[in-house]
């Protein structure tokens, strides 16, 4: 971690406020995995954040837009929040860790991962969710919610 003196502002008063909350990092390093409940509140530790980081990115799966979209909610209290950003199934390119259920992804697996908006890439584009991860129950709710 940077100097105090060679933080932004804006970072300064994160880390000032995370020091000072007493909150424990357990806490953010296990998915809340809630039943008949798309809301995850899950420890980034990839992607979009640096891996020492461990604070909670709060994704919710909003309606399934087509066969191969969805439509969801990703809120980082750091960083960036897109209240419905479109995902688009794909085949993993690499592996990486799925940012809903923490299941490691292998290459060549069916993902979602955010598309892009004309010629503006995502802050959370290395994000991927496993398809599977999206259980029919899951989906269910989410249709039962809206």
């Amino acid at each position: 971690m940077k100097h105090p003196s060679l933080m932004d502002p804006w970072s300064r008063t994160l880390a000032m406020l995370d020091t000072r909350s007493g909150r424990t990092t357990e806490a953010c390093e296990k998915p809340a995995l809630l039943t008949r409940s798309l809301v995850r509140n899950v420890s980034v530790k990839g992607g979009c954040t640096a891996p020492n980081e461990g604070h909670c990115v709060n994704i919710r799966v909003l309606e399934r837009l087509s066969e191969s979209t969805l439509s969801l909610s990703w809120h980082d209290p750091t960083s960036f929040n897109y209240s419905e950003q479109v995902w688009a199934l794909c085949t993993a390119r690499k592996r990486g860790t799925c940012a809903l259920s923490g299941q490691a992804i292998r290459r060549g697996q069916p993902v979602y991962r955010p598309r892009r908006v004309g010629s503006s890439v995502p802050l959370n584009s290395g994000a991927m969710i496993l398809a599977l991860a999206l259980t029919p129950a899951d989906q269910e709710a989410a249709v039962a919610a809206v």
